[in-house]
């Protein structure tokens, strides 16, 4: 959540390219209408700062690009993007308040308007950082009535007062955005959560499991080949337990073995519950080697007995199928079918066991087939 957050600091390039023009406008016209050292130092500090953000942003961005990362991630360069937003808001503020200063009759209104341009488009578009958006709104305001204040002229006197309370304002406004849009992207993990993962166990569903078959035959198109090991699991004796003893106490059994398949297998292995009584495990890489220790192991845990509460005991088993292969095969989803079929043949031959089927190329290297 954070790591998004503080990605949304990095807008998108058309914003920023509005915000430069509308900077170095104002500077130039400053340097034209009061020729000054210190207009020419601030129209040097602005095209420089600008240059600096301009040309972050572009390299995030290709890094994005190249990477295939979702927007709204921590980059390296993140951290000389904020410095530079917070150092082009201060110049800002220091150049509104020269032009607040001078009381130059072209430059007074044109300082009034980006500073109020700017201060509230900060506050609509940074919603993630309300804290360092805040000092950048105060970096723009507090020179700007400075300028004003040091003039000396009457009339200036009520935007004086009118600054701060704008500046509150707009800090509200930013406060609120940022509650909702947290809210949000709360409710819209929940949401994808919900989507990708099963209620009752708390595994990937089959939505999920197939998301990432998908992107494991991506990888494979991709040239990246590595071994995968898919394996099939199916409940014996679920459906007894569940005519006997109700479908609550099939539910709770259903969550005990989730957990059980938790503690067997690796983080880094990928697990799923399909629907029912049926589970699914991927292993790949050097993991895909061990499929069958794997499914040793899983049936072992399996087949421990279950307290199902109030006193009830009950024991199942667990038949596995798993298909296997290289890097012969370019689409994933056939290892489900064949570790399907598989499946099928451990139960055939007695349950609580596993049969394997391994995929090989045939010397032609067009024929995909398996073996037992």
């Amino acid at each position: 959540m954070l790591t998004i957050l503080r990605g949304r600091l990095i807008v998108g390039v058309a914003p920023l390219i509005v915000a430069a023009v509308v900077g170095a406008a104002l500077a130039s016209l400053a340097v034209l209408r009061v020729p000054t050292p210190a207009m020419l130092a601030w129209f040097c500090a602005d095209l420089a700062l600008t240059l600096v953000r301009l040309t972050t942003m572009l390299v995030m961005r290709r890094t994005l690009h190249n990477s295939g990362q979702r927007s709204g991630g921590w980059l390296p360069l993140t951290d000389l993007y904020v410095l530079s937003s917070l150092l082009w808001c201060a110049q800002i503020g220091c150049g509104v308040g020269l032009c607040m200063a001078s009381a130059d009759p072209v430059l007074v209104p044109f300082a009034c308007l980006v500073t109020t341009g700017l201060v509230g488009g900060l506050s609509a578009r940074n919603p993630g950082a309300p804290r360092t958006t805040l000092v950048q709104m105060i970096s723009v305001v507090v020179p700007f009535t400075a300028g004003a204040i040091s003039d000396g002229q009457p009339w200036f006197l009520p935007l004086c007062a009118m600054a701060p309370l704008y500046l509150v304002a707009v800090a509200a406004v930013n406060r609120r955005l940022h509650a909702d849009y947290v809210t949000l992207l709360c409710t819209e993990r929940a949401l994808r959560h919900q989507a990708l993962h099963c209620g009752l166990t708390g595994l990937p569903n089959r939505t999920y499991f197939n998301q990432v078959l998908t992107a494991v035959s991506a990888g494979r198109k991709d040239g990246r080949k590595h071994a995968v090991a898919l394996l099939y699991l199916d409940l014996d004796g679920f459906k007894l337990v569940n005519d006997t003893y109700g479908h609550a106490a099939g539910d709770v059994l259903l969550q005990q073995v989730a957990i059980r398949l938790r503690d067997v297998i690796m983080v880094t292995d990928v697990i799923a519950r399909l629907g029912g009584d049926e589970f699914a495990v991927l292993l790949t890489g050097r993991r895909a080697a061990s499929a069958e220790r794997v499914a040793g192991a899983i049936i072992a845990a399996v087949g421990l007995p279950y307290n199902l509460g109030q006193g009830t005991l009950a024991s199942i088993g667990v038949s596995i199928g798993i298909a296997e292969c290289d890097s012969c095969i370019s689409d994933n989803h056939v290892l489900l079918v064949h570790a399907d079929r598989a499946l099928y043949t451990a139960k055939k031959r007695g349950k609580g066991t596993f049969y394997r089927v391994r995929f090989f190329r045939d010397d032609d290297g067009r024929t995909e087939r398996a073996i037992a």
